[in-house]
């Protein structure tokens, strides 16, 4: 009775260890088929975060603010207003400009007009001489026949010469005239364009009194106080466009063998979970290693070495549409995961097209009006002096 029951629990034993050994089997070959058609094609890593533009907003010019119109965190559009400056210097300023361009075009004009007035002096000269002239040839005859005197002939004789060293002067001073206005108008005289462009030089800095936001965005590590004085080179707050993320992953230098530009990617962020998955693309493989970078480079060629595995930044493209239905911020953690099927795409990247990346148009109408008030001011004392003429 002993016997058989040790038989039976002997026989259990062997059912329980062939059944375990059976499904340990199994399970690893489940795991080797998941390895071999799945996990083998992708390559993670959570060493990865969100990355992007960071738009430090500066003064053009030195002043004092007045007004900040914003705070951090707060959303701004581009081309909103968010620092004014005091604009009492430059209104002074831009009236000193306007001043000095009024006057350089009277000046100017004056010059102009100095090249008429020389040009009717030499046809004066020109008459003088001729005058003289034919009073010598007449003086010349009579003195061989005691009609006039020796002395009436030597001064009709100094006369012409007198009358013709005038021509000359009259004719040098006409040229040095006409150089200086010579191939111009007033309106494109070398004075004026010089003035003009202090003038609009003026204006534009009393536009760069109000600063505007070049990107849309949102305010982060504002500076700027009310009352505080700037000068061109001080940080007043930095804006993030909300459009311009992406993902840095760092993989180790043994995963990046099968990596390649244009390969998919699918990434979590920790702030919405696992339930989020974002669709990204591969764009780039960094050059250098964290390492390289660093302000301190490791010296690997020193005493006793240990191997240390590196890491690569990978940059991932994120759809701006999934950005957009679930934002990210800069420094999130995220767990990448890229798809390494399809190893046809470059590991070195192709050059750059010659295309502007990101851009804004704040700054471009910033002398909008200038044009037209130069023109007014040239206009009215043109006016002016041809009255006065």
């Amino acid at each position: 009775m002993l016997r058989r029951f040790h038989l039976d629990v002997n026989e259990k034993r062997k059912k329980i260890l062939i059944g375990l050994t059976v499904g340990l089997v199994i399970i690893g070959l489940i795991f080797l088929l998941l390895w071999l058609f799945i996990f083998r094609f992708h390559m993670k890593t959570e060493d990865a975060y969100v990355s992007g533009n960071q738009v430090v907003v500066t003064a053009q010019i030195a002043g004092n603010i007045t007004t900040v119109t914003v705070n951090d965190t707060q959303l701004v559009e581009e081309g909103q207003v968010l620092v004014e400056l005091d604009t009492i210097d430059k209104k002074i300023a831009l009236e000193k400009a306007k001043n000095a361009l009024a006057d350089t075009v009277r000046n100017v004009a004056q010059m102009f007009e100095n090249v008429s007035r020389l040009k009717a002096d030499v046809e004066s000269q020109k008459a003088q001489m001729a005058k003289t002239g034919k009073d010598y040839e007449n003086r010349k005859k009579m003195v061989s026949s005691g009609a006039i005197s020796v002395e009436d002939f030597q001064h009709s004789e100094a006369f012409f010469i007198q009358a013709f060293a005038n021509l000359l002067a009259a004719q040098h001073q006409l040229r040095g005239a006409e150089v200086l206005v010579e191939g111009t108008t007033i309106q494109t005289h070398p004075l004026v364009e010089k003035a003009k462009a202090a003038t609009k030089e003026a204006f534009v800095n009393l536009q760069r009194c109000t600063i505007c936001s070049p990107v849309k965005g949102i305010v982060i590590n504002k500076r700027a106080q009310v009352g505080e004085a700037i000068t061109p080179n001080s940080s007043l707050m930095t804006i993030v466009p909300m459009n311009q993320m992406w993902v840095d992953a760092n993989y180790k230098e043994t995963q990046l063998g099968r990596i390649r530009i244009g390969q998919p990617a699918k990434l979590t962020s920790d702030i919405y979970g696992s339930g989020v998955v974002y669709q990204g693309e591969v764009i780039g493989i960094g050059a250098a290693t964290g390492g390289v970078l660093s302000v301190l480079p490791p010296q690997n060629a020193t005493g006793n070495w240990i191997k240390i595995v590196q890491r690569l930044p990978v940059r991932i493209l994120l759809k701006q549409e999934e950005v957009q239905a679930h934002p990210l911020r800069l420094g999130l953690s995220m767990e990448a995961n890229v798809d390494v099927r399809d190893t046809s795409g470059e590991f070195i990247p192709a050059v750059a097209p010659e295309k502007d990346l990101f851009t804004t148009n704040v700054f471009e109408n910033l002398d909008q009006g200038a044009e037209a008030l130069i023109n007014k001011i040239i206009a009215d004392n043109i006016k002016g002096e041809n009255e006065r003429q």
